[in-house]
């Protein structure tokens, strides 16, 4: 008896003790049960266990457990109940019935156990891993998911990676990211990539991929290291969203712009030119049609034959040069806007043997010495015509203004440069006053020494032919020391 007296005190010490009789009437309660359920004990002897029912577990739960009580069969389960406060609290139940003679319940014995905080914890992590499931259902639906380990080796894809890279999660499982490689971002992006995330730190980017049938694709990354105790990554989580449609577009808005300000380019070039035109037009026919206007006055003023025979001999030579300047400016413009002109492979030396047959006499008579290095760079590709009128007028300049101090010497050389051919035309003649005549030298109508043939149009045809086809042309010169005239020529086939 002394035994079971220390059995009972235990239990009423460590456990939530009920006896009720066989219908389920409270005859006894310890003073836990008194203290969770804030009932005294004089409030619980004679009531059921409605009392502290909570109305939480469903009427099969019940009637299963009494059931069982009813049938001599021990209970074990967890119970929610309500206090007399209206908290609730969580008790592990194991219900013992005590048998009669004929194997009848007349009596049950409650043992309980407080779970409350551990059922607040199992609901505090289910609703975590509820969150966590509902996060991870998002991010699956609205992203493309990949796990790698530390070294980079796929471990899990979701549907979206699979369906972006059309590549099935097979395929992917155990291989790393190259196998989406699309090449196009440089090493030193990569590098900085991996260098981000293996000390543990978040990479933002963007990458351009591939996928298995060779089209390519842009996702908008994000990569989270996950580390370990001491700081170091075990793996990475990669969410990703397709921006291929925006990457197209800016691709699209890009080229727009391009084609826009090359646009603009074309119309600033064109405006630039119509309106030297214009300055050329003013400049160079208000002369002579300012003489023939006058001309004419004195015509209708005149009263005699004879006087208007005169006046009219001296308005032919200005409507001869009239013409001759009309003449050229058309022939300037026909240069501008022959854009479908034909450019082929160009042997230097042949155009210079052709170019030199017409100035045999002048060559002979001025005992000029004209020699040329084209091995360096012995072909050009441009149009014959603008190369010939390029070789006939520089060569043409060079004898017109050699110098009467010593015989003209005219060296001619090409050199290979950056993405061109360099063409220099040197010579010893009278040279050009730079200083005087730098911003006038390739414009129409404008020469720089008294000599009967000059006409100032050979410099701005050969300026105009050569930027046509996107070159360029400047000089270098000292007076009475001769100048050196350098044509740039792309090497492109136009």
């Amino acid at each position: 008896m002394e035994k079971i007296a220390d059995y009972m005190y235990a239990l009423d010490e460590s456990a939530i003790v009920a006896i009720t009789d066989q219908i389920g009437i409270i005859t006894y309660v310890n003073d836990n049960f008194c203290k969770i359920s804030k009932y005294s004990r004089k409030e619980l002897i004679g009531q059921d266990h409605r009392l502290i029912n909570s109305g939480y577990h469903p009427k099969s739960f019940i009637r299963n457990l009494w059931t069982n009580i009813a049938k001599g069969k021990v209970w074990k389960g967890e119970i929610k109940n309500r206090a007399k406060d209206g908290a609730y609290y969580w008790v592990d139940t194991t219900i013992v019935p005590f048998l009669n003679k004929e194997g009848k319940p007349y009596q049950y014995v409650a043992i309980r156990f407080d779970i409350t905080d551990r059922k607040k914890g199992e609901a505090d992590l289910n609703r975590s891993l509820k969150e966590i499931s509902d996060y991870k259902y998002a991010l699956d639906v609205s992203a493309i998911v990949a796990i790698t380990d530390q070294k980079g080796i796929i471990r899990h894809v979701n549907e979206n990676f699979c369906k972006i890279s059309k590549y099935s999660a097979q395929e992917l499982i155990g291989k790393d990211h190259r196998i989406i490689n699309s090449g196009y971002h440089s090493k030193a992006y990569i590098r900085d990539l991996w260098t981000t995330i293996a000390n543990g730190r978040v990479w933002k980017g963007e990458l351009k991929n591939k996928a298995k049938d060779g089209t390519y694709y842009w996702v908008d990354t994000t990569i989270v290291p996950f580390l370990k105790a001491d700081g170091k990554p075990y793996q990475y989580v990669a969410i990703r969203s397709d921006i291929t449609e925006r990457k197209k577009g800016e691709a699209h808005i890009k080229k727009i712009n391009h084609q826009a300000i090359e646009h603009g380019k074309v119309l600033e070039s064109k405006n630039r030119q119509l309106v030297d035109f214009c300055n050329i037009v003013s400049h160079n026919l208000r002369g002579p049609l300012i003489n023939i206007s006058m001309l004419i006055d004195f015509m209708d003023n005149s009263e005699s034959e004879e006087e208007k025979n005169e006046i009219q001999s001296k308005m032919k030579p200005v409507v001869n040069h009239l013409m001759e300047v009309f003449n050229e400016l058309v022939e300037s413009i026909q240069v501008k806007q022959d854009t479908g002109i034909t450019a082929d492979k160009q042997y230097l030396d042949h155009c210079l043997e052709k170019t030199v047959v017409g100035f045999e006499t002048q060559i002979k008579n001025y005992q000029a010495n004209i020699r040329a290095d084209f091995s360096k760079a012995p072909w050009v590709f441009f149009p014959q015509k603008y190369l010939e009128s390029i070789f006939a007028n520089l060569i043409s300049n060079a004898l017109k203004y050699k110098s009467p101090k010593r015989d003209p010497e005219i060296f001619i050389e090409s050199t290979p440069v950056s993405g061109a051919t360099l063409l220099s035309f040197v010579d010893n003649g009278m040279g050009i006053d730079l200083d005087l005549h730098r911003q006038h030298l390739f414009k129409i109508r404008k020469t720089f020494h008294k000599h009967p043939d000059a006409k100032g149009f050979g410099l701005f045809m050969i300026k105009t032919q050569v930027e046509a086809m996107g070159g360029e042309i400047w000089v270098e010169s000292q007076p009475d020391k001769g100048s050196t005239f350098f044509v740039k020529i792309l090497n492109a086939e136009v």
